[in-house]
C-alpha cells in the first residue's frame, strides 16, 4: 500500500511532502478536502480533527507535521538522529520552530499577506516580525560555526525548522541581521526535494 498524505502543499503539508521527498519515497497526495472545505473520510480516519497534514502509511495513520517527519525518517533511515544527544536535539529544534517560531510568524504572514480572516496590514506583519528577534537571534547563535542544526549534515530537524521558518520569505521578512539564518535557510530550501514538495 502506496503512503498516502493528506492536504495541499500551500499549508503545513508542505512540510510531509518535503520529507517525503527527500526520502524518495512512492507516495500519493490527496487534497484531504472539497472545495467547500468538507473533509473526506480519509482525511477524518487519519486525524479526526479534520486538519491536515495527516498520512495514511499502509494502516497506520499520524497527524501533526513535525511527528509525521519525526516518524518517516526514523523509519526509513534516512535524515534520522543517530545518537539519543542528536534526537533529543532535534525533538528540542522542532518544539522550539512550533512554539517559539511558528506562532509570531503566523502573525505575520496572515497580515502581510491578508488572509485567513485578516485584513493586510504591512505594518501589522512588519510589528509581529520585530517580536522575533529573540528567537531569531537563538537560531543564529546556533547556527555559528556550523551549516547545519546538528553539525555537517541535513537532518530531520534541519527540514523541520526550515519549513517553520520558510514562511519568513512569504511575510517579507528581513533576515539580513541573522546572517547564519539567512544563509543556513537558503541551503535548505534550496534543495531539490523542498522544490518538489511546492510543485516545483
Amino acid at each position: 500500500m502506496t503512503l498516502k498524505i493528506y492536504g495541499p502543499p500551500q499549508t503545513r503539508t508542505f512540510r510531509a511532502l518535503w520529507m517525503a521527498h527527500e526520502l524518495g519515497l512512492d507516495f500519493t497526495q490527496e487534497p484531504g478536502m472539497d472545495t467547500q472545505g468538507t473533509p473526506s473520510d480519509g482525511l477524518l480516519e487519519a486525524n479526526p480533527m479534520a486538519q491536515v497534514p495527516a498520512i495514511d502509511d499502509d494502516g497506520f495513520r499520524l497527524s501533526e507535521s513535525m511527528a509525521i517527519n519525526l516518524y518517516l525518517a526514523r523509519k526509513h533511515g534516512l535524515l534520522a538522529p543517530t545518537t539519543l544527544e542528536d534526537e533529543a536535539q532535534t525533538l528540542r529544534w522542532s518544539f522550539w520552530a512550533m512554539t517559539a517560531v511558528e506562532p509570531g510568524l503566523l502573525v505575520a504572514l496572515k497580515s502581510a499577506l491578508g488572509i485567513l480572516g485578516v485584513t493586510k496590514d504591512m505594518d501589522a506583519a512588519k510589528a509581529a516580525l520585530a517580536e522575533m528577534a529573540r528567537p531569531f537571534n537563538v537560531l543564529n547563535t546556533a547556527l555559528d560555526q556550523r551549516d547545519y542544526l546538528l553539525g555537517g549534515e541535513f537532518t530531520v530537524a534541519d527540514l523541520n525548522v526550515a519549513s517553520v521558518l520558510s514562511w519568513t520569505r512569504l511575510a517579507g521578512a528581513d533576515l539580513s541581521d541573522y546572517p547564519n539564518v539567512e544563509a543556513w535557510l537558503e541551503r535548505c530550501l534550496s534543495r531539490p526535494a523542498a522544490a518538489a514538495a511546492q510543485g516545483g
